[in-house]
């Protein structure tokens, strides 16, 4: 696998979606452990350089208090070539690693951001959810169905 140089400059986040937000915090205790949980996908369309990343953001107790976050960032990438090599019998993009990791970060970072300002009027204000690395949420994939 080729791993080209990043340049960020190359990376457009041109649009962000709340595609869907859960927050149950009407019984919000000290006994209550919350799990924390985040998983992503990716869709890409190679001839735009366009490429989805679809994060999932969980932090549930068992009694299903706590949020969840689905949120789409859409991303122009200039060099989206240089970041993949396609599979010889399939057609079918392997896109790296380290590359997949940067947009992942910067996706996680913006919307930790954006669910800490979403929940500035509920009973989880002033929750910042952990810092996690990118190469950790790039093993949490989510298989397509």
């Amino acid at each position: 696998m080729k791993t080209s140089a990043i340049i960020p400059e190359k990376i457009k986040l041109n649009h962000i979606e709340v595609v869907s937000t859960y927050i149950n915090d009407k019984t919000i205790n000290k006994n209550l452990n919350f799990e924390f949980k985040v998983a992503h996908n990716t869709r890409h369309n190679l001839d735009e350089q366009r490429i989805k990343i679809e994060l999932f953001i969980n932090l549930l107790s068992n009694e299903e208090v706590g949020i969840k976050f689905h949120i789409d960032f859409y991303f122009q990438i200039e060099d989206l070539q240089e970041h993949y090599q396609l599979v010889q019998d399939k057609n079918v993009p392997t896109f790296s690693g380290q590359f997949i990791a940067t947009l992942l970060g910067i996706s996680f970072s913006t919307a930790r951001g954006i669910i800490y300002q979403q929940l500035q009027e509920t009973n989880f204000k002033g929750l910042l959810l952990p810092v996690v690395s990118p190469s950790k949420i790039l093993d949490l994939r989510i298989k397509n169905e």
